[in-house]
């Protein structure tokens, strides 16, 4: 599959689902660079020694 395939799939979007697009696209070009993957593992575990955020505070973050 080339992306002038998918290209017209990914235009009818909406933004939220562009948006999610992106990320994964995104999260697929990071995957295998260490770095990437050290800041996950940060993450996760901050997210098990309950140093994580809320979903609202997530999305206030983002805007």
């Amino acid at each position: 599959m080339v992306f002038a395939e998918i290209r017209p799939q990914i235009e009818q979007l909406d933004p939220a689902e562009r948006l999610k697009a992106f990320a994964f696209l995104k999260h697929l070009l990071r995957a295998n660079d260490p770095a990437y993957q050290a800041e996950i593992a940060r993450r996760h575990a901050d997210i098990d020694a309950g140093k994580g955020i809320s979903l609202s505070e997530a999305k206030r973050q983002c805007r």
